[in-house]
């Protein structure tokens, strides 16, 4: 009967045909999603808890296939590989995201997120405010792509040394040479706090630091312990937030979604960024007492120890605006404004 009625019928009518003949699962919207991290990393949990709780909400609607560990090819080509309609969406990072949309290049700035271990609402309340993370947002969509959450897995990088020496001062790091992320912005900040900035690949940091290649770097503290640097002290400051993690997807293929299948993923989307930090801060406690029972010295800098800091790093915030133009400008007023509250 079937089979007679597509008969007669041409072009969309037969599309439209067979689709009413197939089973649900048959139907429903596969999205292929890759990302770089390993299935025993905290990226790979949040993964799987969206994927999951988005299919749930849909009714089995929208679906992913997950390739993690850089399986299909590794993070620098995940965005064009999205665009190029290759894949579907990514757990991203940063400054990955910064080489396709410049404005990502805000995390990097430092001590521009007044931050603490145990309380990340000021990230939470940036991350989903217009000026913020809907500034971002529109910048995606205007190069193709749709944000669809903000979710770090680690607490802002944080100075730490191979000596048993403290960070409290900008005078402590002066004349040190310094593992730091490349760009621009790293090298004003060296210049700015006096230290040289050194890159160096994450494979080569461990060596680097046994044989006294740089006296230290900057790191966030659960990737500093979950990696067994070879450390003798840190000092906890909310330095830079390079690592902070965005979940990005092709825009084209959110638009070819049922409205109520985007607002699930958005939703799911925005409560990821909530559990995400939740979990951060939790993480991130533990972390600093695991570092001071393997006999490295932690210190906790508070607002009265990072005043002078902070109005330090104005000069790199000026010249990112001065990079970036007006939406930088909107952005790093309202990072401040956050904080200042």
């Amino acid at each position: 009967m079937l089979t007679t009625v597509i008969k007669t019928l041409s072009g969309t009518a037969i599309a439209a045909a067979m689709a009413l003949a197939l089973p649900l699962a048959a139907q429903a919207k596969e999205l292929r999603f890759v990302h770089a991290y390993p299935t025993a990393a905290q990226h790979h949990q949040n993964v799987t808890w969206y994927t999951e709780e988005v299919t749930r909400r849909t009714n089995g609607s929208v679906t992913f296939r997950i390739f993690p560990s850089a399986q299909l090819m590794p993070i620098n080509q995940e965005l064009p590989a999205i665009a190029s309609g290759q894949v579907s969406m990514t757990y991203s990072i940063a400054p990955i995201a910064a080489s396709v949309e410049p404005l990502w290049g805000i995390m990097d700035l430092p001590f521009l997120f007044a931050i603490t271990p145990d309380d990340t609402s000021i990230g939470r309340k940036f991350f989903k405010s217009e000026n913020g993370g809907g500034i971002l947002a529109k910048a995606m969509e205007a190069r193709g792509f749709k944000l669809i959450s903000i979710a770090p897995t680690d607490y802002a990088s944080s100075f730490f040394l191979t000596a048993p020496k403290l960070v409290q001062t900008m005078d402590d790091v002066k004349g040190l040479k310094i593992r730091a992320p490349g760009g621009k912005i790293a090298q004003l900040a060296g210049e700015t706090y006096g230290y040289s900035a050194i890159a160096i690949a994450g494979a080569e940091l461990v060596p680097a630091l046994t044989q006294g290649v740089v006296d230290g770097g900057i790191l966030p503290p659960i990737y500093t312990y979950d990696n067994k640097l070879p450390i003798k002290g840190m000092t906890v400051m909310p330095y830079s937030w390079p690592g902070t993690t965005p979940i990005i997807m092709s825009l084209a293929e959110f638009n070819a979604l049922t409205p109520e299948e985007q607002a699930v993923m958005m939703e799911v989307g925005a409560e990821l960024t909530d559990r995400a930090l939740d979990i951060v801060e939790q993480r991130t406690l533990k972390a600093l007492e695991d570092l001071k029972a393997g006999g490295t010295e932690v210190l906790v800098s508070d607002d009265a120890a990072l005043a002078s800091w902070r109005e330090a790093a104005r000069p790199i915030w000026d010249a990112f605006v001065a990079d970036n133009g007006e939406q930088a400008r909107i952005m790093v007023d309202e990072a401040i404004a956050l904080g200042a509250k």
